[in-house]
């Protein structure tokens, strides 16, 4: 192993975002509202950002890639083909719950796990070999729908729409994809618990829902906190029946209690501050940016499709957390700062791989026109240091 290349993740734009990121929630922590409160969530932030760039050094192959890849979608794949099971066998009277304790314990935030995991199922599938594996992945995908379906998530709903949507934009066949859609979902429409049916249509009267009704109370709340503590927000548990007193007391007059934002920007925002969400959105926007750059570079080079697949894959995870997240607090999700991590290391992977690559030069027609067939000069070589100076 090249232990110089090990580290070049760690150069890489994405993770110097990822560390100034960390840099801002360092910075909230030491201002904030409860900072006994706040310490532990810090910790926990830090250790996930510290292993997402350790996880960046290690993957230096294509291979090791794919087997951290397969990791994380047996993982999460489990609970998706359990609910999915669990959804067809209840006829979807029951909501399905994640594992507890942990972040995707509750319906909400198992959605936008089984959303943002959708994409690796899907391209890991088109891009295996064996056939066995290939169709454990695709059952997983199908299997996982109707899970995400039944945690009765509205906003997991909207997002598994976007990422299919998403899916369907980057094939090859994208009318076929819409034709195939709209057939299935009429299909399952019929079968549908009207339980579900009602909660979903429930987004369209949201004025008379008072879940939906608190939640636009607690971005309020957020940005009024925001906006006086711009620099450094809150800190990490900022939330509690003081703040809001302070804050904005006609919610406690309206809901009696507190609770956090449900939103992975408002959070961001009242927790760290503007600064911490600029850096939250530019890491992302970056590596969304450098997935659409890396696709280019590589566009018709059938040895390199794999990278093609990979920042497919990523792109379309990212939609369907944005999408979700605008709606549910998720933003200290593992796999959001871990794909920050993989984007770096597809940069360099890619760089080697494009910088390893010799393409024939042919003579000029000068040279041709002046030599004969049996002493005309060999090729000339050169490598696609072009290509791989874009990253």
């Amino acid at each position: 192993i090249n232990h110089d290349g090990d580290f070049q993740p760690l150069r890489q734009r994405e993770s110097l975002l990822m560390i100034v990121f960390m840099g801002c929630f360092t910075l909230s922590t030491l201002f904030a509202i409860y900072p006994g409160r706040a310490q532990p969530e810090w910790l926990n932030m830090a250790k996930i950002i510290l292993m997402a760039l350790f996880t960046a050094t290690l993957l230096t192959s294509e291979k090791r890639l794919r087997a951290f890849f397969l990791v994380v979608a047996f993982s999460l794949g489990f609970y998706g083909v359990k609910g999915g099971l669990f959804g067809f066998r209840t006829g979807g009277e029951q909501m399905v719950w994640g594992p507890t304790p942990s972040i995707i314990g509750a319906n909400n935030g198992l959605g936008v796990a089984f959303n943002m995991c959708l994409p690796i199922f899907w391209y890991l599938a088109k891009g295996e070999q064996r056939n066995w594996l290939k169709r454990l992945l695709q059952a997983m995908f199908f299997l996982t729908i109707p899970a995400i379906m039944f945690t009765y998530s509205r906003a997991s709903a909207l997002a598994m729409g976007a990422v299919i949507l998403s899916i369907i934009l980057k094939a090859r066949r994208k009318t076929l994809g819409v034709v195939l859609v709209v057939c299935v979902t009429l299909i399952i429409a019929g079968y549908l618990p009207e339980k579900w049916i009602n909660r979903q249509q429930s987004t369209l009267t949201y004025e008379e829902d008072s879940s939906a009704m608190s939640r636009l109370g607690q971005w309020q709340f957020c940005w009024r906190l925001a906006l006086d503590r711009p620099l450094t927000g809150g800190g990490f548990e900022y939330y509690s029946m003081e703040t809001f007193a302070r804050y904005f007391p006609e919610f406690l007059n309206t809901y009696g209690t507190s609770w956090n934002s449900h939103s992975v920007y408002f959070g961001i925002l009242a927790a760290h501050g503007f600064p911490g969400l600029l850096m939250f959105l530019a890491m992302i926007g970056s590596c969304m940016f450098s997935l659409r750059s890396l696709k280019k570079v590589v566009a018709g080079q059938q040895s390199l499709s794999w990278i093609e697949n990979y920042a497919d894959m990523i792109q379309v995870s990212y939609v369907g957390f944005l999408v979700n997240g605008a709606f549910v607090n998720m933003e200290s999700f593992d796999l959001v700062y871990h794909w920050v991590g993989i984007v770096a290391r597809l940069k360099v992977l890619t760089h080697q791989k494009l910088s390893a690559v010799v393409t024939p030069e042919p003579p000029t027609t000068e040279l041709l026109s002046h030599t004969s067939q049996e002493t005309r000069p060999l090729p000339v070589y050169r490598t696609n240091m072009s290509q791989a100076a874009r990253l």
